[in-house]
């Protein structure tokens, strides 16, 4: 799944997305739809997460497989 299937289908990733992150509020995930770091930056206010913690949150959750910069510094390793 790439960002921009789950882009077509934000409406249907609510659940989803609710069920992984508690804290965030529906109407706040309709409105950061589309754009990834303002999502990421919410998911990180909002769960005690730093920036970039959030954005790996936000990619690891919604794109699992996608490589991450976790993921490359774990191949550097």
């Amino acid at each position: 799944m790439t960002w921009g299937d789950i882009l077509q289908d934000w409406h249907g990733q609510l659940d989803r997305l609710e069920a992984m992150f508690p804290h965030a509020d529906t109407a706040a995930l309709v409105r950061f739809r589309g754009n990834k770091h303002l999502l990421a930056e919410y998911i990180a206010d909002t769960h005690d997460l730093t920036l970039a913690e959030g954005l790996e949150a936000v990619e690891l959750r919604l794109l699992p497989g996608a490589a991450t910069p976790a993921h490359f510094a774990c191949a550097a390793e």
